[in-house]
């Protein structure tokens, strides 16, 4: 079996993946103390209870989206390392060749 992959075409989706990470970083850290500063709407218990699950919630999003954010780096990081291995695996292969 046959596997052929155009290095540069992988490097431009690792910076892809790495602007995305990004601006999903970027987002969910603006969005922070909207989200985790809730107040309640009244002085009652029920209000106060209401905006903790908010804050909950929103604290949730924030963890979800950071998470997210990491994952789509080390995924733009391991499509860098597989360009780089294309590349100096064919330099071997190359300089092999020619003995």
């Amino acid at each position: 079996m046959v596997f052929a992959m155009e290095p540069a075409e992988v490097g431009a989706a690792a910076a892809a993946q790495a602007e995305l990470a990004a601006q999903t970083g970027a987002g969910a850290t603006a969005g922070a103390p909207t989200l985790l500063g809730v107040l309640p709407m009244g002085a009652d218990a029920d209000s106060a209870e209401f905006a903790a699950a908010l804050a909950a919630v929103g604290a949730a999003y924030v963890a979800t989206a950071a998470e997210h954010a990491a994952q789509r780096g080390l995924f733009s990081d391991a499509q860098s390392l597989a360009g780089v291995t294309t590349v100096a695996s064919e330099a071997v292969r190359a300089a092999a060749i020619s003995l």
